[in-house]
């Protein structure tokens, strides 16, 4: 059975913004955790549980797994800038 995936609004807003290119390849990256929500690549965020990060090239997909309802959450979509990249997580 596939995972749901939702956004958060910032998530959402961030995807809207990023070059076409790199939106359409990170939407399809997105949509295959429905399916796989740990593919390999993905790494848990330190002090942070059930906080994974995906890399595409300079970008950083933030998103949570709840295995309870089989739901993922989009939390951030931001190009990496160093440690500031990893603040804010909810």
């Amino acid at each position: 059975m596939a995972y749901r995936i939702n956004y958060t609004d910032e998530a959402r807003g961030a995807l809207r913004t990023i070059p076409g290119n790199y939106r359409q390849r990170l939407r399809r990256l997105i949509e295959s955790l429905a399916n796989e929500p740990l593919p390999v690549g993905a790494k848990e965020l330190r002090n942070l549980p059930y906080r994974y990060r995906l890399r595409l090239d300079r970008w950083r997909v933030i998103y949570r797994v709840n295995d309870d309802d089989m739901t993922i959450l989009i939390l951030l979509i931001r190009r990496k800038e160093g440690p500031e990249t990893y603040q804010d997580i909810e």
